[in-house]
């Protein structure tokens, strides 16, 4: 077997016969018709897309302002007690709190308030605030506490008192008569803010391409087939733009400085360009991220169980990882390793070695669910674009390679899909209000192909001169996730 020619990369300006026939595609009839698919089907390249097209997921919104590119949304997070440490305000004191001393603690904020207790970090030890914290000049606050004991002897451990520590504040404590009031903390809502990019994709045509048949049979999605060259270029074209559209909802970076300035400008316009933060960059941003060389069951659950307890309403939680073909092997050996660990071999071979046809052995059976030990169940589900997407790709010309698979199929996103009280996805896709896509034909003397749509009379006014025409897309787009505390971002580092 040999290659008579290679399938080739085509980036002319114009599609027209001229491509057809640099790439033998117009000659007389041959035997096989058939175009065999080099990489698949390509229909779960479009994961995001997928899941909020058609399930209120989709949502247009309106700029914060006319002529701008940002929108924003509010967020509440859940009371605060703790309170990061400093260190003792006296650096003597060896034995902090014995013989019912008063001692001094510094803090980095003015979380605690007067008559609440306060317990260390190790938990062994409950002192109560005497009075108010004075604020410091380094912006830090002093206070004055007693330990709750009836032990003279018992003091904290100076461990307690490393700096960035977390002390949790508790229940108030007051004498039974003659106490006067105390004062209560809150949590206002908060607000985020993201923006739209914008986006465009052309096709422009020359000549009778539109007419002309090739050499090879191509299968359509309706699943019929076609000799027409233009119908399958217009599926290439579409499959790739909605490729690129997915993945900058995942790896789009957010580009206005914190005083709201787009240095990218467009040469030709001298407008700016915005691009909005994608799912990764928002888990990174908000600290829902961790990296990993080897998956192990014990930090999948740690995990796991962090964005379940961070979901306090009473909603299902509809929580879906997603990966490729890396992190669905990675899952697998954590999960079949803490099997193993406990012994279920016998189980365990039951389940993977079966007996086929004719005497055979069949050998493998996979996870793609998991079910943590509070009863929640976690959907493993495995998405192409994270194996056959351009990061795959750029990965595999860079030899970023792991046990013949590129790193981007290693990463591993959970995503919170649950609906909120008002009946939409905790994950939206974004456009900008009357701006969501749109599909134009600008039209010269060239034949337009069917597969663009309804063709208007013969006879109309033209945009050119020119025997060419072009199909042209317009839309805008930005990802959101309302409750950012219940999805995470576990990056493949090896």
């Amino acid at each position: 077997m040999r290659e008579l020619y290679p399938t080739r990369y085509n980036n002319e300006d114009y599609t027209d016969e001229n491509l057809l026939y640099k790439n033998q595609l117009i000659d007389t009839p041959t035997l096989s018709r058939s175009l065999t698919y080099l990489y698949g089907n390509d229909s779960e390249l479009f994961p995001l897309l997928s899941l909020t097209e058609g399930q209120n997921g989709l949502t247009s919104v309106a700029p914060k302002e006319m002529n701008d590119t940002q929108y924003t949304w509010n967020v509440v997070g859940r009371m605060k007690h703790t309170t990061k440490v400093v260190g003792l305000a006296n650096a003597s004191n060896v034995k902090p709190g014995v013989g019912f001393s008063m001692f001094e603690i510094d803090f980095e904020d003015n979380t605690l308030n007067k008559y609440f207790s306060v317990t260390s970090p190790d938990k062994q030890s409950t002192a109560r605030l005497q009075s108010a914290l004075v604020p410091l000049a380094n912006g830090k606050y002093r206070g004055k506490f007693k330990l709750i004991t009836g032990d003279p002897t018992a003091y904290i451990s100076l461990d307690n008192f490393l700096n960035s520590q977390s002390w949790v504040m508790g229940i108030s404590s007051i004498p039974q008569s003659k106490s006067g009031g105390t004062t209560a903390n809150s949590m206002t809502p908060g607000k985020w803010t993201n923006q739209y990019s914008a986006y465009r994709f052309s096709k422009p045509i020359a000549g009778n391409v539109s007419n002309k048949a090739v050499n090879i049979e191509f299968d359509l999605d309706n699943g019929k087939k076609t000799n027409l060259w233009m119908p399958w270029d217009m599926r290439q074209f579409e499959i790739d733009r909605r490729k690129m559209i997915e993945e900058d909802l995942w790896n789009s970076t957010y580009n206005r400085t914190a005083q709201g300035v787009i240095s990218l400008i467009d040469d030709e316009t001298g407008e700016p360009v915005s691009k909005g933060a994608g799912i990764k960059e928002i888990l990174k941003t908000t600290g829902q991220y961790d990296t990993y060389g080897t998956l192990t069951l014990s930090k999948l659950d740690s995990i796991l169980t962090q964005l379940f307890t961070n979901r306090v309403d009473d909603k299902p939680m509809e929580l879906v990882l997603y990966t490729g073909a890396g992190g669905m092997r990675q899952i697998n050996e954590a999960i079949k390793v803490d099997a193993q660990a406990n012994n279920y071999y016998y189980k365990l071979s039951g389940e993977e070695i079966m007996s086929g046809k004719d005497g055979y052995l069949s050998y493998g059976k996979y996870f793609n669910q998991y079910k943590t030990i509070d009863g929640h169940i976690v959907t493993f589900k495995r998405a192409k674009l994270f194996d056959q997407g351009s990061y795959a790709e750029m990965d595999r010309a860079n030899g970023r390679m792991y046990k013949g698979l590129p790193y981007e199929s290693y990463n591993i996103i959970l995503l919170d899909m649950s609906m909120n009280d008002n009946g939409e996805r905790n994950i939206q896709v974004v456009t900008e209000k009357g701006r969501k896509m749109t599909v134009g034909i600008y039209r010269g003397m060239a034949e337009l192909p069917g597969v663009w749509g309804a063709i208007p009379e013969k006879l109309i006014s033209l945009a050119t001169k020119k025997d060419e025409a072009s199909y042209e897309v317009i839309g805008t787009q930005g990802v959101n996730i309302c409750n950012y505390t219940t999805s995470y971002y576990l990056e493949f580092l090896n």
